[in-house]
């Protein structure tokens, strides 16, 4: 992928922003239900379909480390939480393709964040990290994230909003931020295709 990405890369990332942002409705069968049954909370069940699609999608796993591009093998996933001044906070651990070992790390960490009193920010001495935010009180139609470096912003950052539930099913806006050297509306498409396929999979 990287070699014939390579002149994409090179000119979207001569851009103030070179960033792709589309935010789409995700249909699915009800993992909600199926995840409180079974002591699983249901952001945590979409969060390991978000980290395992975007590890499955070639072109979500390239970064840009010091210029250049590198690969990642394996996921940081950050999430937002609301704190105990309720704030915007983070949660940040190691990805886990286990779900059961990915769902404790998720309980673990968001309990310390939302006792957390201070931002809890991502170290990013790499960019082996993906972003995940919720917004449950908006069923939104557009999303634009904080960019801290316009000239290195290769992480991708995902937002989720308010579901809503109707004939067996679950939808919700899907919002995806990434770079476009990297990644273009097909390859969201395909991330999107395969965390359809995640989600009817989960325990």
């Amino acid at each position: 992928m990287l070699r014939i990405r390579q002149e994409h890369i090179a000119f979207f990332s001569a851009y103030e922003d070179p960033t792709v942002n589309i935010t789409t409705e995700f249909s699915c069968p009800d993992f909600v239900t199926k995840a409180k049954s079974q002591g699983v909370p249901p952001f945590a069940a979409l969060l390991f379909a978000i980290a395992e699609a975007s590890l499955d999608i070639e072109n979500f796993r390239w970064r840009i480390l010091g210029g250049e591009p590198v690969e990642v093998t394996a996921l940081k996933t950050g999430h937002t939480v609301l704190d105990k001044n309720n704030n915007l906070n983070f949660s940040t651990i190691d990805h886990a393709r286990d779900f059961d070992v990915f769902v404790r790390r998720y309980v673990e960490d968001s309990a310390i964040a939302r006792e957390a009193t201070s931002i809890r920010g991502a170290e990013l001495d790499g960019r082996d990290y993906l972003f995940v935010t919720c917004t449950p009180w908006l069923h939104f139609t557009a999303f634009d994230h904080p960019i801290a470096r316009h000239g290195d912003v290769s992480i991708p950052n995902i937002a989720v909003g308010q579901f809503k539930f109707d004939n067996g099913g679950v939808r919700f806006p899907l919002a995806v931020q990434a770079h476009h050297g990297f990644v273009d509306g097909l390859h969201i498409h395909q991330f999107v295709e395969r965390m359809k396929e995640i989600i009817v999979t989960l325990p």
